[in-house]
């Protein structure tokens, strides 16, 4: 009691900054702290006048201060957003245990820096560092836990802030938005949609042959013709295609507001699939969760506790590994015919690797009159199609008779006067499965 008073006093004077509720519910909490399934509901940023957002731009940027009168970027219409957003959130706050800022985020010109955002002019967040500030090419998904004495039922103002740092032009990109709220129990928006008992686990079970899983939604029967959508996510080590420099966490993202890069979605029942995990690594303590969306509403979602003690394993005489450039370029775009390369080094004989993989994040600027723009050990792989400057993720198979022992070459090339093709953070890598004898 008593820490929990000091608590509360150093909120009351200012103390405490973006704090939240001890105890709170995490979106993406660790499974040890998912032990119980939560209500969540999505409050997504929604463009143009009529829902409070002006606009001059089809997108919402953000830019430092020296923009404005920038002498070559000053009189762009970007330079004219104002990096401001209303997020409508009718809520009851007494009704809520967590409140999280949600967004889907290009990280900007490498070198932009202190991304942050005030809510509704009370308190100041920092986004978290990803990278961009040390030059890299950068897309995130931060989830901020949000203080929630910090919003109000209706309009919610979020002010989003950036540094030049050592960019030529500080600028970033929101495609998405969201403020997501853990609901009480009781609340009574879950009872109205005839979901007040609702409850759901998932249940899993070892394929044979150390292949994976198969993963299955347990959920009453009375229910399953209220669900939209399930989507099952993992926790384990392997590629960080969410850009959070964490590569053992909740695995995904989510893009134009839908789940990518989970373990699966499924539509229908029996709510199941299977879950291939022969080219991850060897690794104890794995868990899965699915996160239940509903017809009435989709925007409603049950996250499930989160089920532990899984363990990927292999047959005897078999390994897995991921590989990752030891010269990653700094950053990794290439625009007006500027080649870029790197190295990745495998000490194995290629006839020794029974299957491969490649692992991509990439930012579509275009690739100019470049056919071939991202050849790996001259094998061009479409890992950039088209030039929407939208961010694609790519697993593509790897041919191993294209491997080599020794240094393996990646080449990124655009000749378009633009903006070009961006790999992001963490860069290329390449899952191999292997034999040790």
């Amino acid at each position: 009691m008593k820490a929990l008073w000091h608590f509360w006093i150093a909120l009351e004077f200012g103390l405490v900054t973006g704090a939240v509720p001890l105890a709170a519910p995490s979106w993406d909490g660790p499974p040890e702290n998912q032990n119980a399934g939560v209500f969540w509901h999505w409050h997504w940023y929604k463009r143009g006048l009529t829902n409070g957002n002006p606009a001059y731009d089809r997108r919402f940027r953000v830019n430092a201060p020296e923009t404005s009168l920038h002498p070559t970027f000053g009189r762009r219409v970007e330079a004219r957003e104002n990096g401001m957003m209303q997020i409508e959130m009718n809520e009851d706050l007494f009704l809520l245990s967590a409140a999280e800022f949600y967004c889907e985020a290009w990280g900007g010109h490498p070198g932009t820096a202190n991304k942050r955002i005030v809510v509704n002019g009370r308190a100041q967040y920092s986004l978290p560092r990803v990278g961009t500030e040390k030059g890299h090419c950068t897309y995130f998904y931060p989830n901020v836990p949000l203080t929630l004495s910090d919003l109000v039922n209706g309009y919610n103002a979020i002010q989003f802030a950036i540094d030049k740092g050592s960019a030529f032009w500080g600028h970033m990109l929101i495609d998405n938005a969201a403020i997501r709220v853990a609901l009480t129990n009781d609340h009574p928006y879950i009872t109205t949609l005839g979901l007040g008992e609702f409850t759901a686990t998932v249940r899993t079970r070892v394929l044979p042959g150390h292949r994976g899983y198969e993963l299955e939604l347990l959920v009453p029967q009375k229910y399953q013709d209220a669900i939209a959508t399930v989507d099952f996510q993992g926790w384990y080590e392997g590629y960080d295609e969410n850009g959070n420099l964490q590569s053992r966490d909740w695995h995904g993202f989510t893009k134009n507001r839908l789940p990518m890069a989970t373990l699966g979605v499924v539509h229908s029942p029996p709510f199941s699939l299977i879950w291939n995990t022969e080219l991850l690594p060897a690794q104890r303590n794995v868990a899965v969760r699915a996160a239940v969306r509903f017809k009435a509403d989709t925007n409603l979602v049950f996250s499930t506790a989160a089920t532990t003690g899984l363990v990927l394993e292999h047959a005897p005489g078999t390994k897995v590994a991921f590989l990752v450039p030891r010269d990653l370029p700094v950053p990794f775009w290439s625009r007006a015919g500027e080649l870029k390369t790197c190295q990745i080094d495998m000490d194995l004989a290629p006839e020794c690797i029974e299957a491969a993989e490649l692992h991509v994040v990439t930012w579509t600027g275009g690739a100019g009159a470049t056919k071939e723009y991202f050849k790996f050990n001259e094998v061009h792989y479409p890992v950039a199609e088209g030039e929407r400057h939208e961010l694609i993720y790519n697993r593509l198979p790897v041919n191993p008779r294209t491997l080599k022992r020794g240094s393996n070459k990646i080449e990124l090339l655009s000749t378009t006067d633009h903006h070009g093709i961006e790999v992001m953070l963490p860069g290329p890598a390449l899952a191999i499965r292997y034999r040790t004898h």
